[in-house]
């Protein structure tokens, strides 16, 4: 297969060159996937929709609510939290104010059939199930996002906290998770059973000596498999797939991390193998530089740099890229992959200190103003 893009382009003037996806956005689609997976989902998100048009639509039925909703966006994928967390936390108000609308004469007929039919949609036990478990996964998603957003973070965190998030997936899906969930929303809407909850005849095989077979009828509901499962499933499946396309980038940068871990014997074999991909960016030398970078690093005490742009900090703030210089090539080599442009200005201070930024601003202005004119 032959690709013409940007990608192609740039692989062809230097194959060495790595693409990797913004890790928030990454984890935001992660969540869109997970909503389009199976009808129950995607028919929650749309009733969380319907609850803010309907009650938004009109001044009289806002005051008749006196809450906070919220509804979705198409571009701050954040916003499905914010619905969810308002949702749980004013259930009982939006329940009441339905009702009030739905009973009330006086209402037009179509608003009180609209306020009806969101009020039979809510008062089941899946939507009550559903708003508790997507608010909490949602919160803990959008949370990760944020910090996955941070300037000064790096490659090392960001499969951190993919990795976090999977074991947090995984762990959901054993039954303890489902039952507690399950009696959650029982309390929640004062309903104790499913709507897909259908009855299932079950015949005890009986031995020769025995009276005449027994039988029973077991109530029976799919939605744990249906839609819990397969929920989860989809979640843990996108996280592992594109957790695997940063850790394939770090592979050979791993050690940087654990410098003051590994023993010098270790960290000059993983020195090598990365001198090795990128011979013509890191000399021979490399690896014995590493070697005497951690024992720098060690001699540190308990300020030794955690991250990669910390370790980048540390060789500028003390005047030591003479020293350490094919150290710092492959340290910028990992940042200008993750990082944005204000924490490679940051990193490269030496050179933004020189610019003379109120003629940039004057420029810039100056175009501002010309388009409004």
């Amino acid at each position: 297969m032959y690709y013409a893009g940007l990608q192609a382009k740039i692989k062809e003037a230097n194959p060495l060159a790595k693409f990797v996806p913004c890790s928030a956005h990454s984890l935001n689609l992660v969540g869109t996937n997970a909503v389009d997976c199976c009808t129950q989902a995607v028919l929650f998100f749309n009733l969380l929709q319907n609850v803010y048009t309907f009650f938004t639509a009109s001044t009289h039925r806002w005051k008749v609510l006196n809450a906070s909703v919220k509804g979705l966006s198409e571009t701050r994928w954040s916003a499905r939290d914010d619905a969810c967390q308002s949702l749980n936390k004013n259930w009982s108000l939006i329940i009441n104010a339905l009702n009030l609308i739905n009973n009330d004469d006086t209402e037009k007929t179509l608003t009180r059939n609209e306020a009806s039919g969101i009020l039979n949609k809510l008062n089941n036990l899946e939507t009550a199930f559903l708003s508790i478990f997507w608010g909490q996964i949602l919160h803990r998603f959008n949370l990760t996002s944020k910090k996955l957003q941070a300037v000064n973070i790096d490659l090392g965190v960001v499969c951190e906290l993919y990795k976090s998030l999977i074991t947090y997936i995984i762990d959901l899906r054993f039954d303890k998770n489902y039952e507690y969930f399950k009696q959650c929303a029982i309390e929640k809407s004062k309903i104790k059973q499913f709507q897909s909850c259908t009855k299932r005849l079950k015949i005890r095989k009986q031995f020769f000596d025995e009276g005449p077979s027994k039988e029973t009828t077991v109530e029976y509901s799919d939605f744990k498999v249906k839609t819990y499962f397969v929920i989860l499933d989809q979640l843990r499946s996108q996280l592992e797939k594109r957790n695997e396309k940063y850790e394939n980038l770090l592979k050979n940068y791993n050690f940087f991390f654990k410098l003051t871990e590994m023993t010098s014997i270790k960290v000059r074999k993983n020195a090598e193998i990365l001198q090795n991909e990128y011979k013509d960016d890191l000399s021979t030398l490399f690896a014995n530089e590493c070697v005497h970078f951690r024992s720098h690093l060690l001699s540190i005490g308990d300020e030794v740099p955690k991250t990669i742009q910390d370790m980048c900090g540390v060789l500028r703030k003390n005047d030591l890229i003479g020293m350490y210089p094919y150290i710092d090539v492959s340290l910028r080599m990992l940042l200008s992959e993750r990082l944005s442009d204000l924490a490679i200005m940051n990193i490269e201070f030496d050179v933004t200190a020189k610019i003379e930024f109120d003629d940039i601003i004057n420029e810039f202005a100056t175009l501002q103003s010309r388009r409004k004119i």
